[in-house]
């Protein structure tokens, strides 16, 4: 049967994933990779020979009912920045953990990703924040409401201090009467009126163990407080930078992780050429967020196997960041898009 078309060859400048020298433990071929549609019912046998290309590749989107299953692995929900594109959401991703799903950020378009991907809201009970600005937060309520009302039960949120007065401002006070009303008509008040606020000190540390998956934070370099964190389960290890420059303390924390997703919003950009709106941009942000080639430092420092680049602004030349990257890194590197899952 021949493959779906969704295989065909993708234009020039878009995901790219390279393997790394020998022994760096790289999974990547180095061949371009598209993401595989959950099938039809006349498609199985096109769309397995589809995950098996893409698997070939190092790297799969299986949605939810699909066959697939690995230890640690993580979905790029959003991988935009604060002005909206229709290619990429604000931040969020989701790291699965087994077949536990975890939401990491909660920007503006990632609710509706989680549904594009074919992943249940309702059975996302743990969600952590790296910080509050506004495209790491906008469906923070969306989500919460709605995977509430989708059955969810329970929720624990981890975030820096602060996180407790924005679930009261974005949630709790501006939809009182909304919930009071869901509540009358015989929606149980669990998962919304008990969500359990954990605010992280900005330390380097444990903030979460369930004995199974362990959960450290360090706080890193950007205009609010900030954290990235780091998920080990079950022998593997991937590390969320949230959006940060250089910074050492990021480097110990991704110390011989196998994947690192980190802050590339300095990528080379037509939002970063100079203009009379903005001026330059990219001096303004970069004592706040990392180029390429800084998040490969961080990659190489801290001797990680795969570094997947996100929080791009609009027009992103995709070509030039992986160069930048690959330059200063020996491992794989990839350019995240929406909707990309990679496995540790």
């Amino acid at each position: 049967m021949r493959p779906p078309s969704s295989l065909a060859a993708p234009r020039r400048g878009g995901l790219r994933a390279r393997s790394g020298s020998a022994g760096s433990g790289a999974t990547g071929s180095g061949r371009w990779a598209r993401l595989c549609p959950w099938p039809g019912a006349d498609d199985w046998q096109a769309w397995f020979l589809g995950v098996a290309a893409v698997v070939d590749c190092g790297h799969m989107f299986v949605p939810e009912k699909g066959v697939l299953t690995v230890s640690l692995r993580v979905l790029l929900l959003g991988t935009g920045s604060p002005r909206p594109t229709l290619e990429r959401a604000n931040t969020g991703q989701v790291v699965f953990a087994g077949g536990r799903p975890i939401l990491v950020d909660c920007g503006a378009g990632v609710m509706r990703r989680l549904l594009e991907a074919g992943l249940d809201p309702a059975r996302v009970t743990l969600l952590f924040l790296t910080h509050l600005h506004s495209d790491h937060t906008l469906d923070y309520a969306e989500f919460v409401l709605g995977s509430w009302a989708m059955g969810r039960g329970e929720l624990a949120v981890y975030g820096p201090p602060g996180t407790a007065c924005l679930h009261r401002l974005l949630l709790l006070e501006p939809y009182a009467d909304d919930i009071a009303y869901r509540v009358s008509v015989g929606r149980s008040p669990a998962g919304v009126l008990d969500v359990a606020i954990h605010e992280c000190p900005l330390e380097p540390g444990g903030i979460y163990d369930d004995g199974s998956l362990r959960v450290r934070a360090a706080p890193v370099i950007h205009s609010a407080p900030t954290l990235a964190f780091r998920f080990d389960y079950a022998g593997k290890s991937l590390v969320i930078s949230g959006d940060t420059a250089y910074c050492p303390a990021l480097v110990e924390l991704a110390r011989g992780a196998d994947v690192l997703v980190h802050d590339a919003c300095l990528a080379p950009a037509l939002a970063l050429e100079p203009n009379p709106l903005w001026g330059n941009l990219a001096e303004r942000l970069r004592h706040h967020h990392a180029t390429p080639a800084e998040a490969a430092r961080v990659a190489r420092e801290a001797n990680v196997r795969t570094l997947v680049l996100t929080h791009f602004l609009r027009g992103v030349y995709e070509d030039a960041t992986f160069e930048e990257a690959e330059h200063e890194f020996d491992g794989e590197v990839i350019v995240g898009r929406d909707l990309l899952e990679i496995s540790c």
